[in-house]
C-alpha cells in the first residue's frame, strides 16, 4: 500500500529525474543556464507547496506541467529527437500522472 512518505519519495524522484536531465544539457551545451534557472523556477515554486501536501497546489501544476509537455513533445515530435529529450518527455509525462492523482492519494491516506 502506498503511504504519504511513499508518495513524496516518488514525487522526489521524479522532480531530481527532470532536473538531472536538464542538467545533462548544460554540460553537452545544448542550453544555457539561464535558460535552465528560467525553466525550473515553477518547478521549484511548485515542488515547495508539493511537500506540503497542498492539494490546490497538486491541481495547478497539473496545468503547469502541460507546458512543459508540450516543450518536450515539440522536441520529442517536431524536430530529431535527442535521448535527453525523449527521456524528459517521458519523466514529464509520469510526473504528470503522479501529479494528477496526487489529491485523491493524499484525501485517501489521510
Amino acid at each position: 500500500m502506498l503511504s504519504i512518505k511513499n508518495y513524496n519519495l516518488i514525487t522526489n524522484i521524479l522532480f531530481i529525474a527532470l532536473f538531472v536531465l536538464k542538467g545533462l544539457n548544460i554540460l553537452i551545451d545544448r542550453i544555457e543556464i539561464s535558460l535552465f534557472v528560467f525553466w525550473s523556477l515553477p518547478l521549484i515554486i511548485f515542488y515547495f507547496y508539493l511537500v506540503r501536501l497542498r492539494v490546490k497546489a497538486y491541481q495547478w501544476f497539473c496545468f503547469v506541467l502541460l507546458i512543459y509537455f508540450l516543450f518536450a513533445s515539440v522536441r520529442v515530435f517536431g524536430t530529431t529527437p535527442f535521448w535527453i529529450d525523449i527521456f524528459e518527455f517521458i519523466c514529464v509525462c509520469l510526473l504528470f500522472i503522479h501529479i494528477m492523482y496526487g489529491p485523491k492519494t493524499i484525501n485517501k491516506l489521510n
